[in-house]
Formats: C-alpha cells, sequence, structure tokens
C-alpha cells in the first residue's frame, strides 16, 4: 500500500488529526516543523531542523506523539506505519546524531519481548515425545506467517511448552531483529486488557487504543497457558479480534496450552475452529534415553563430569516431566558443587530419596485402574465396562483422569485400556474431573492421595 501513498499526503492527514489533540502552542513547537521526507523499511521518514531537534526528538520519545502517530496512520491505510525522526542541517542534508540525540522510531517499538534468552532451540533436547512438534517449530521459525499459523503447542505440565515457543521467538529475533515479538501468558493478556478497560473509563484516556496497537502491531505473537481463558468470555473476544487482526495481515501466532483446544471448557467455538485452521502438536512425557539426553546436555552446560551410570539412574527414576527432570539435576549438581559430595551413584541415591521417588513403583494404566477400583470398592472388570451406576461412573471418571495425567498415553490408548471407549469419552471424562479439581477440594485432595499411592504403593 506504501507504494501508492504520497508521504506528503499522508503527513498531511496525520499531522491534522495530531492539531485536534495537541493544541496550537504544542503543535506548531513540535509537529509543525517535521517535513515527510519519504517511506523507508515500513516507516515514514521526517526530518528535524537541527536548531529544534533536541527539544522535538526528547517530546516524541516521552510523549504520546509517536503513538498516535501510528494510530492515526493506520486509521487512514490500513497499515502499520512508524514515524521515524531525522535531523537535518540548514541545507536539508541529513546529519548523524550527537550523542544527546536520540531516534524516536526506537522509544514506543523496543519494548522488552519477555523472552527468555535461556529457552532456544540449541538447548531443546529432541526425542520421541517431541519430535513432531519441534519440526513444526524450526518451519515455523524460518518462515513466519507464511506456515502453519497459527501454531499451538499442548502437553502436559513441565514438558518443554514454553520453551519451545520462546526458541522460535529467539530465534526470529536473531535473524529478524527489527521484528515486532512480544511473549505473554494468558493471564498477562487478561491483565492487559483488563487494565486498558478500567484506564479507558477515566477521561481523556487512550488505553483501550495502546492495548489494541501494542498486540496488534506486531510480527509475532506468542501466548502461553490459553486454558487460563476458560470461562472467561470477554478476553476471549478480544483476543478473537486480536487473532484476526493479526492473520490477517499475515503475522505469526504461537500458542500453548495444557490440552487440545476443543477440550478446553467453555472456550468459545469460534475459537477453537480458528485454532484448528492451523497446526497442533502435543508434546509427550520424553522417553528414558530423552531423559538421559537432557541430563547429559545440562551436566555439558554446567561444565560437570557425571558417570553415565549416575545420569541413568537420576533419568529412570524422574519420569514424570522435564522439569522435575531438571530441578532433581540441580539439586544433584549443588551436593557436588557447594557440598563437595562425589558424583557417585550413591549420592543420586540421597537425592532420590530427599526427594520421595527412589522407591516409587512403576506407573501403568493397570496399577491406576487397580487402585482406583479398590479405594471405591469396585471391580476393574466393571470399570472398563458399560454400566452406569454413579459410583461406578466416577471411579472410572478418576481412573481416566489419572491415567492422562500420570502416564504417556494418548486419549485413543486410554479409551482402549478402558473397554474400547472412544476420544470424546475420554475427553468428556478429564475434563470434567479437571473441573472438579479446581473447584472442590474434597476432590482435589483425593486425587493427590491416589496419585500418592499409585507412585509410592503407600
Amino acid at each position: 500500500m506504501q507504494n501508492a501513498l504520497d508521504p506528503t499526503d499522508l503527513w498531511k492527514e496525520v499531522s491534522l488529526r495530531l492539531y485536534k489533540t495537541t493544541g496550537l502552542m504544542t503543535f506548531e513547537t513540535l509537529i509543525a516543523p517535521l517535513k515527510p521526507v519519504g517511506f523507508e523499511d515500513g516507516k515514514l521518514i521526517l526530518s528535524v531542523p537541527k536548531e529544534h531537534a533536541s527539544k522535538i526528538i526528547n517530546a516524541w520519545n516521552t510523549e504520546q506523539y509517536a503513538l498516535d502517530f501510528v494510530q492515526h496512520a493506520n486509521e487512514i491505510t490500513g497499515d502499520f506505519i512508524r514515524p521515524e525522526l531525522r535531523i537535518t542541517d540548514a541545507d536539508d542534508n541529513f546529519v548523524p546524531f550527537t550523542s544527546d540525540d536520540q531516534s524516536v522510531n526506537a522509544m514506543p517499538f523496543t519494548q522488552d519481548n519477555d523472552l527468555n534468552s535461556d529457552f532456544t532451540f540449541d538447548k531443546f533436547v529432541k526425542g520421541a515425545g517431541n519430535e513432531n512438534a519441534l519440526a513444526v517449530a524450526l518451519a515455523v521459525a524460518e518462515a513466519p506467517g507464511k506456515v502453519y499459523n497459527p501454531f499451538l503447542i499442548y502437553g502436559g505440565v513441565g514438558l518443554g511448552k514454553t520453551h519451545l515457543m520462546q526458541s522460535i521467538g529467539n530465534e526470529y529475533a536473531t535473524t529478524h531483529p527489527k521484528a515486532r515479538i512480544k511473549y505473554a501468558t494468558a493471564e498477562d493478556f487478561l491483565n492487559d486488557f483488563t487494565d486498558s478497560l478500567r484506564e479507558g473509563n477515566k477521561a481523556d484516556s487512550n488505553a483501550t487504543a495502546k492495548f489494541k496497537k501494542t498486540y496488534r502491531s506486531l510480527d509475532m505473537l506468542l501466548i502461553d497457558d490459553i486454558q487460563f481463558w476458560s470461562g472467561k468470555e470477554k478476553v476471549q473476544e478480544e483476543f478473537f479480534n486480536t487473532f484476526n487482526a493479526l492473520t490477517k495481515d499475515g503475522k505469526q501466532i504461537v500458542m500453548t496450552s495444557d490440552r487440545y483446544p476443543t477440550d478446553i471448557p467453555d472456550l468459545l467455538t469460534r475459537l477453537t475452529s480458528r485454532f484448528e485452521a492451523g497446526i497442533t502438536q502435543d508434546i509427550q512425557k520424553p522417553d528414558l534415553p530423552t531423559r538421559v539426553a537432557i541430563l547429559r546436555n545440562l551436566q555439558e552446560r554446567n561444565d560437570l563430569n557425571i558417570p553415565n551410570e549416575v545420569l541413568e539412574l537420576i533419568g529412570e527414576k524422574i519420569d514424570t516431566n522435564v522439569r522435575s527432570l531438571e530441578g532433581a539435576f540441580h539439586k544433584f549438581e549443588a551436593k557436588v558443587r557447594y557440598m563437595n559430595k562425589p558424583a557417585t551413584i550413591e549420592t543420586a541415591q540421597s537425592i532420590l530419596s530427599e526427594l520421595n521417588i527412589d522407591q516409587g513403583k512403576k506407573i501403568t494404566v493397570e496399577r491406576i485402574q487397580e487402585t482406583v477400583a479398590n479405594y471405591f470398592m469396585q471391580s476393574v472388570t466393571d470399570m472398563q465396562g458399560s454400566r452406569r451406576q454413579a459410583d461406578l461412573v466416577n471411579a472410572r471418571h478418576i481412573a481416566i483422569y489419572l491415567t492422562r495425567t500420570m502416564t504417556n498415553k494418548s486419549l485413543p490408548d486410554i479409551g482402549r485400556s478402558f473397554g474400547g471407549r472412544d476420544h470424546s469419552s475420554i475427553s468428556h471424562a478429564y475434563n470434567k474431573v479437571a473441573e472438579q479439581v479446581e473447584t472442590e477440594p474434597k476432590t482435589k485432595e483425593l486425587i493427590e492421595d491416589l496419585a500418592n499411592e499409585i507412585k509410592n504403593g503407600k
């Protein structure tokens, strides 16, 4: 669109709108001296007379003028066009910035993207449970907005979803330093939205417009834990509009969730349909070779020499998620590095004992079913069958929930273990118990007790 625009005409329209909000004196001091030069890389270059440069540039850096410019230019052209101020001398030649000069282009658009620099592809360990998600992530980082958009990664807690998503952002930031990238949790997005509404109710506030520009002028948006929006319709509506604005402009969206979109209770159907229009990939718990590889990676990064049998013991016993595995490693590292303990099997066993997992029993679907059946005084056969007695259905649902959260089994696999039930039945059972865990303290306590018994035989 910029090729069809005349920079003088655009600046005339934008400056007229700025005049209406700044007043005559401010306009003549800070806006009228600027002259449009042309377009460059999505920016309108504005010349600043050298004699006024310090005052004007300082004002544009600290006030709302640059953000207001973007809003007005977007309303006029439909494009995201940024202003860049460049100092000119009396002969209209550009002159270098001095140490006291700053480019206003940097001020509103280089906000911290909140990416963790440690979350990179180099530090992400590939394994059987994540290789498909990793392949898609690499493709997205290479060509954001062009393939696999949106991209949603789902799976249990501590399996590396956030690491993989932020790796996409960090990789793209490396290859495209000027890209506008933002990472936020779903709760961050909700809080930003709520704050904008609260501030927007105050006189002369443009907080809502700022919120929309923050999220809708990005090249890449990374949103963590979208299941947090369950039942929160207003924020879902706002994200729906943000989603449409970004994807319409070919901008990349990456999200994570602890479950498949259609399994999130009270999520707008039109949102789930948008998510499913892209690509979804799950991350499963790492198998033993992957867990050991993760430990070896940590060992190398922390410059430690740990025998293979020690890494294999820790990897064998810590089979829940990557986060727990890393926690056990750093606990082991602290004993070796700061308490002068030897890097031996005995030290590893002491760590595992402190974590109450070295005596744990292997978790299988059969063990879960037996433990739950015994607690509810039901038989495993009945739990796998079709009877619909209330107590039996409750036991069946809890066993399904525990199987989903404590094993690597997929929904179809779980269905086969429970009498050949289909995906939707297993999903319904899991979601029902998951909701009860969130809202009913007694159910949460029961689940925790059963999980401990399953893991430890207690």
